[in-house]
């Protein structure tokens, strides 16, 4: 009798040591400073998304992000698809950084993200994709295998803007065009969006006293740099933009926390 008595009891303890031991051995396994590493394929915009990426991810525990980036000022996919006939016509030519051509730069490291992106004055055009997305994400698959290739979604000029004025276009244009190109984009190819432009839109709609441009407005300034960052991380963390604890110098707390509950909501919103 004594010795059923005492088995109630230290069965369940022995029970509950065992799972204690066994989380504790998961817990061990998981990576103490998960690292992830991109390869911007774009130009800009790509650039102004990257701008507070590596600090922003910093801040959540356990998380950096290293960035590579094959970007040219107003690139369009078309001039990074013909680039690698260039390169491979013409070993000389050096493109990116005057050092490198595509391909040394997609095996220089083991990426886990490659981003593509429309130049942003053609975004809208859906005739202006392909067959360059095409060759790019071949071109990629190729000589990047275990990368995955995500697009990111530019974003509509801000008011004010003379382009959209030229094109007797409003942003709401811009930004429906643009909007369906990157999501027709992504479904062909089974692709993830990185939903920068989105966010944007969102962001002004609900705060429009938070000015996401520059004064060319059409590059993002602090504001929208902040944002398409919050945006990446998210996506490509899978952790929730809320828990972001960096703030850019010069912006107000009240605002970085505005921006982030909107990266938050559009990421929420954009789950395939």
């Amino acid at each position: 009798m004594v010795f059923v008595k005492m088995s109630k009891v230290w069965i369940p303890l022995f029970v509950a040591f065992i799972c204690v031991l066994h989380i504790s051995a998961r817990w061990e396994d998981k990576p103490v400073n998960p690292s992830i590493s991109i390869l911007t394929i774009g130009n800009s915009f790509a650039d102004n998304a990257c701008t507070f990426l590596p600090q922003i991810a910093e801040s959540v525990p356990g998380y950096n992000i290293n960035i590579t980036k094959a970007n040219i000022g107003g690139c369009s996919l078309e001039k990074h698809a013909d680039l690698i006939g260039k390169c491979q016509e013409n070993p000389n030519l050096n493109p990116y950084f005057d050092k490198y051509c595509l391909e040394d730069l997609l095996t220089m490291r083991d990426y886990d993200f490659v981003t593509i992106q429309q130049v942003s004055s053609l975004s809208f055009k859906s005739e202006s994709y392909e067959p360059y997305a095409q060759k790019l994400i071949n071109f990629i698959s190729k000589h990047a295998p275990g990368a995955e290739t995500v697009i990111h979604q530019t974003w509509a000029y801000g008011p004010g803007s003379k382009r959209l004025e030229n094109w007797d276009m409003t942003r709401e244009d811009m930004q429906k065009g643009l909007s369906e190109n990157y999501s027709n984009l992504a479904s062909k190819y089974n692709l993830d969006i990185l939903p920068s432009g989105s966010a944007f839109f969102r962001s002004f709609e609900k705060n429009s006293g938070i000015d996401l441009w520059n004064n060319d407005r059409y590059h993002a300034n602090m504001y929208g740099c902040y944002l398409a960052g919050c945006v990446w991380f998210g996506k490509m963390s899978g952790e929730s933009p809320r828990k972001i604890r960096f703030v850019p110098e010069g912006m107000e707390s009240e605002d970085a926390k505005f921006l982030r509950k909107v990266a938050a909501k559009v990421l929420k919103g954009n789950r395939r």
